[in-house]
């Protein structure tokens, strides 16, 4: 086995230095990235109050380590470069092939990217500065190596917006999830398995009279399905980058992607108030809380079952057919060879 991981990594390192080899300018290149993230890395936040750091790379570490910002979904955000560098290696045979060069135009992405961030950091909306930062990077890559390097990355690097945190401003949108979650699945146990359940807000209840076990539960924020939708979101854009050439394909999986998480939430909403009125509270809540994969298992079938309904024709193969010479060419031949 170790023998194994040694050559894998000597393969792996081997190819990444044929791409690295492919790029021109690539001295410049890096001073400038680098200037870029010092950029960032000085005078890239001015709210202390949050995290107390001038950089911006340090709010977000700061952020990311926040507890009650990780039970709303952010927790997936600081793996989300380590994706994209993992699909930029996966590509790496099409961003070698790709035809390389200074492209002077990519400049103007660099200024949105700086323009950005100066809104950001006057404004102290340092979300706004890491979008200006995935910009401007990008467009260092362009100006250095070309439009055609640019749509060769276009995915998976504006994956980077996933990295984002964005907990913070889906309050809203969190508790009318809840209320939807809720409601449809409540309304799915009394309608189907005759539960009897009374709902209140978010609270649902089942008295013990009713010929089952009482319990009460109370929809969370962290059970809106708001953790889910973001996590089958980004799988969803990436299972249909890789495996769709066509745009209305994408855009249909993409679109699929909330509606199919949220479903896979009141999913395990059910299976948590069948099991909480045949076996009482804590049932349910053991369920609840060990069994949160329901809801990713239910998102994650129906997006692949959703992908094999679209999947692509397979195009035909190319072959040329030989025409086999004629019987006169032939003779011909003979003939000629005769004399």
């Amino acid at each position: 086995m170790p023998i194994l991981l040694w050559a894998a990594n000597r393969h792996l390192l081997k190819e990444l230095r044929h791409l690295w080899a492919s790029l021109p300018d690539r001295a410049i290149f890096v001073a400038t990235f680098v200037a870029w993230c010092l950029l960032f890395h000085v005078v890239g936040n001015t709210t202390f109050g949050y995290v107390n750091s001038p950089s911006m790379f340090g709010w977000l570490t700061g952020w990311y380590q926040l507890k009650s910002n990780g039970e709303m979904g952010d927790e997936l955000a600081p793996f989300v470069p380590f994706l994209v560098l993992a699909l930029m290696y996966m590509k790496r045979e099409e961003l070698g092939a790709v035809s390389k060069g200074p492209w002077a135009p990519a400049l103007a992405l660099v200024a949105v990217g700086l323009v950005m961030h100066i809104v950001g950091f006057l404004g102290q909306q340092v979300r706004v500065s890491v979008v200006g930062f995935i910009v401007g990077a990008w467009g260092l890559m362009g100006l250095f190596w070309g439009l055609a390097w640019l749509r060769a990355t276009l995915f998976p690097w504006f994956l980077l917006f996933f990295a984002i945190p964005i907990a913070a401003y889906t309050d809203g949108l969190t508790f009318h999830l809840r209320l939807l979650s809720t409601w449809a699945s409540v309304g799915l146990c009394n309608s189907l398995l005759g539960l009897n359940l009374m709902r209140l807000g978010t609270s649902v209840f089942h008295l013990p009279g009713d010929g089952g076990a009482g319990f009460r539960f109370d929809v969370a924020a962290a059970c809106s399905g708001m953790r889910s939708a973001s996590v089958v979101l980004l799988l969803a854009v990436v299972y249909a980058f890789i495996n769709f050439r066509s745009t209305w394909r994408r855009l249909l999986v993409i679109a699929c992607a909330v509606p199919l998480a949220l479903l896979g939430n009141i999913v395990r909403l059910v299976v948590v108030f069948v099991v909480g009125e045949a076996f009482g509270e804590s049932a349910g809540k053991m369920i609840e809380t060990k069994f949160g994969f329901i809801t990713y298992l239910g998102a994650l079938a129906g997006l692949f079952i959703l992908g094999w309904a679209l999947r692509e024709p397979t195009p035909p193969s190319s072959s040329v057919a030989i025409k086999p010479p004629s019987d006169s060419s032939s003779g011909s031949r003979t003939v000629e060879s005769a004399v």
